[in-house]
């Protein structure tokens, strides 16, 4: 029989810890945090059967990405989720018939990527329902100043870390059932195990203008900067940062390596504006900021037509 819930409580608190002192984590009715400056917070909700699948990752694999997923919101604002005042509370739900090896299979996710975020579970909920569920909060601070999506300014470069598009693609190559080629392998990792900027965003936090990640689709994302920032943003599609093969990789699953990129979503990079000078080699320029409305994707200099990002809502 599974273990009962105060028994998976205890199973957590010993894998996870304590937080350093004067903070207090797991085993009473509240974390207790004493932080620093600006607190960021956010939650982010991963749900079986809409964020993953069991045939397409592992259990593990499934709880360290809802923690990596909900920290890269705090990478977009410039946050940090090392020391004192910080911490993660992990709402889990799950049918009562999860066996105790699939509850640590979730357990050993979420001490995956909290450990190489350098953050701490503080709390959090356990409950039996129907589905698996599971809900990340973060709470970070953000000593730098904080970043936001309503920043962008005319005359800004746009620019994106590391590379767009190649989760979209692994996701493409398991529903096609490719997900076993080698040929596909790198692209599916970066689907299965995305790891949050946070160094990235700390770096630009003094000096960049707006931020955001790349969740939801580079198009959808950069327009949420736009219009939060009453501005126009112009990219250049032939910029997009890709993996070497990645457009022929597309192109063997019948899709178009640009569109993937600008529409696919779950990169978890961080996308931003600002000077040409706040950005460093990590960081491709992809565009720029300019008077007027809306996001319009130029490629060898025709405008492009989108698809839609990511919408939990639409039909």
């Amino acid at each position: 029989m599974p273990g009962h819930e105060f028994q998976r409580i205890a199973r957590l608190a010993a894998r996870f810890g304590r937080p350093p002192a004067p903070d207090v984590g797991i085993g009473d009715d509240c974390a207790v945090l004493f932080p620093t400056g600006a607190v960021v917070a956010t939650v982010d909700a991963a749900v079986e059967g809409v964020h993953f699948r069991r045939d397409l990752l592992s259990l593990e694999d499934a709880s360290s990405r809802a923690v990596e997923a909900a920290a890269s919101d705090v990478a977009a604002m410039g946050g940090d989720l090392e020391g004192v005042g910080c911490g993660l509370l992990l709402a889990w739900t799950f049918p009562v018939t999860l066996s105790d090896d699939d509850f640590d299979a979730l357990a050993r996710g979420a001490q995956r990527a909290a450990a190489r975020l350098g953050a701490r579970v503080i709390g959090g909920n356990l409950a039996a329902a129907p589905t698996l569920t599971l809900t990340t909060t973060v709470l970070g601070r953000a000593p730098a100043g904080q970043l936001t999506r309503g920043g962008a300014r005319p005359g800004d470069v746009v620019a994106v870390s590391g590379v767009i598009g190649a989760a979209a693609l692994g996701l493409h190559a398991l529903l096609a059932g490719r997900g076993g080629d080698a040929n596909f392998a790198p692209y599916v990792a970066r689907w299965r195990s995305p790891r949050a900027r946070v160094d990235i965003g700390r770096s630009i936090a003094a000096t960049a203008h707006a931020a955001i990640d790349v969740s939801d689709g580079l198009a959808q994302d950069v327009g949420h900067l736009a219009e939060a920032s009453g501005c126009a943003i112009r990219l250049f599609g032939e910029t997009l940062p890709m993996l070497t093969d990645q457009r022929a990789q597309a192109a063997a699953l019948g899709l178009d390596a640009v569109e993937l990129a600008l529409t696919g979503g779950e990169d978890y990079e961080l996308v931003a504006t600002g000077s040409r000078e706040t950005f460093g080699p990590e960081w491709t320029v992809i565009g720029e900021v300019t008077e007027g409305a809306g996001v319009t994707v130029l490629e060898a200099g025709v405008a492009r037509r989108l698809g839609a990002g990511w919408d939990h809502f639409r039909a």
